[in-house]
């Protein structure tokens, strides 16, 4: 069963969790202080399938591409340059709690 690990006091990570889970039912929802010391310092959302974690636009991509069907062209966006599209999800993830 896959699992995603999101920052619960933030209602656009909490958005986000419900809409994979509205739309995948076997995904667990886990609170981010659930995780590893470690992977809480980094910040960044993490998705968990098959005991690999994937982290911050990787999970996106990732947590999206599980739901199946026409969400599988998400991974077009491994398309664009990892570092570019890091640096993006850097700048939504350190403003986040502006959205709320």
């Amino acid at each position: 069963m896959n699992k995603i690990y999101i920052d619960s006091e933030c209602n656009l990570c909490s958005g986000y969790g419900e809409f994979l889970k509205n739309r995948n039912t076997d995904l667990i929802l886990a609170n981010q202080l659930d995780l590893e010391s470690e992977d809480i310092t980094k910040d960044e959302l993490v998705y968990e399938r098959n005991n690999k974690k994937y982290y911050a636009n990787d999970a996106i991509v990732e947590s999206i591409y599980d739901l199946g069907s026409f969400y599988k062209v998400v991974k077009l966006l491994k398309l664009f340059p990892a570092r570019f599209s890091y640096k993006l999800y850097k700048i939504f993830a350190r403003n986040r709690y502006r959205f709320n």
